[in-house]
């Protein structure tokens, strides 16, 4: 990389601190292709960044560059920048984002996907056999993700335990649920998936961002 910054092909690093700005330009090895012991070409990524001292304003970007070395001889080029960070998601060894670049393979610029985790959620059952929540008799489809915010201090998401046991427990100390008895319904124990943002609140419960039922597990019963 330095021996391409001498040869300017590459953008130089520098810092720049006054008392009205901070200016500063890095460069980072992005990906690597090495050939019979040797390296014959890196992705490059040139992160710049500004910031007002007095004012706190800041601005970043970050571009990529293609640096291919045949001999002594560097030669660069600009790499998409839209799409060179989400190709660089779903590649699997060194080297492929570099070879994608320089024609020999395919790497899709796709969002990799999300994991999926098993937890258990306890709803109130209708009586006529829809599961809805406990606390916004809001309904839960089996099979249908739904999707909202996790957020700290229980402000947004969808209450779940990983551990069944730490589930049922839960129901017996929350109201809302003695309260869905109270008023007809009934309790099961459901076993879910989540994915997307989570956060923990501690004792076993966790808010995700989306959820969706997969299963009727059991009849939860607590003492009114």
């Amino acid at each position: 990389m330095g021996a391409a910054v001498k040869a300017g092909d590459l953008p130089k690093p520098f810092i720049h601190d006054d008392a009205i700005q901070y200016e500063c330009l890095n460069l980072d090895t992005y990906d690597v292709l090495i050939f019979r012991g040797k390296v014959k070409s890196i992705v490059v990524q040139v992160q710049t960044f500004w910031k007002n001292v007095r004012k706190g304003n800041t601005l970043s970007a970050k571009d990529y560059y293609l640096v291919t070395r045949s001999g002594r001889k560097f030669m660069a080029h600009v790499a998409e920048k839209a799409t060179c960070a989400k190709r660089a998601k779903n590649t699997t060894a060194l080297g492929q984002l570099v070879q994608h670049y320089l024609g020999k393979r395919t790497i899709a610029c796709k969002k990799p996907a999300t994991p999926i985790t098993t937890a258990y959620k306890v709803l109130a059952k209708t009586t006529d056999g829809r599961l809805i929540g406990a606390y916004d008799d809001s309904e839960y489809k089996l099979g249908k993700w739904r999707s909202v915010a996790a957020k700290p201090a229980y402000d947004g998401g969808f209450y779940d335990y990983f551990d069944e046991a730490l589930s049922l427990n839960a129901t017996k100390r929350a109201h809302a649920f003695a309260e869905s008895l109270a008023t007809g319904k009934t309790l099961v124990l459901c076993r879910v998936e989540i994915k997307g943002k989570e956060i923990e609140y501690g004792g076993g419960k966790w808010a995700a961002s989306q959820l969706r039922v997969i299963a009727e597990v059991a009849p939860v019963a607590i003492e009114l």
